[in-house]
């Protein structure tokens, strides 16, 4: 009898340990998710490609990094802030501007709970249209 309760314990501190080693790679899931954005766009004066694009977070210093999957020297790195973020929300957010003449600026990005602030200010000349890209769910 006393043996079963050993063996019962040892089964429960298992699943206990089991369920807190998930719960940490969960957490950490969402530091990286790589999102396929069809269309060039601007970012700081620079000219990002058409194509597939890793955006991460880097815990220590409260940043979010942009990569291009095909040209490693494409990359940015901006100050992310606490966002809103809920079970039905996407984990990645890209938000763009369509400017007037077809090119198109990042505005903002949210990775899960993190946010980078309105990333190029414009002068509006015209209505601009917002464009989104979201995934990871």
């Amino acid at each position: 009898m006393l043996q079963g309760r050993k063996n019962m314990r040892s089964m429960l501190r298992m699943f206990v340990l089991a369920a807190v080693a998930t719960s940490a790679t969960a957490a950490f899931a969402f530091d990286k998710v790589t999102v396929n954005v069809p269309f060039q766009f601007e970012a700081r004066g620079q000219i990002f490609p058409a194509g597939a694009y890793e955006v991460g977070r880097i815990p220590t210093q409260d940043t979010l990094t942009l990569y291009s999957k095909t040209n490693t020297k494409v990359s940015f790195m901006w100050v992310a802030f606490p966002a809103e973020f809920g079970p039905k929300m996407s984990i990645l957010s890209l938000k763009f501007e369509d400017e007037g003449d077809g090119t198109r600026a990042l505005r903002s990005i949210r990775l899960a709970g993190w946010t980078t602030p309105v990333l190029d200010v414009r002068e509006r000349h015209a209505a601009q249209r917002n464009v989104s890209i979201t995934g990871g769910r």
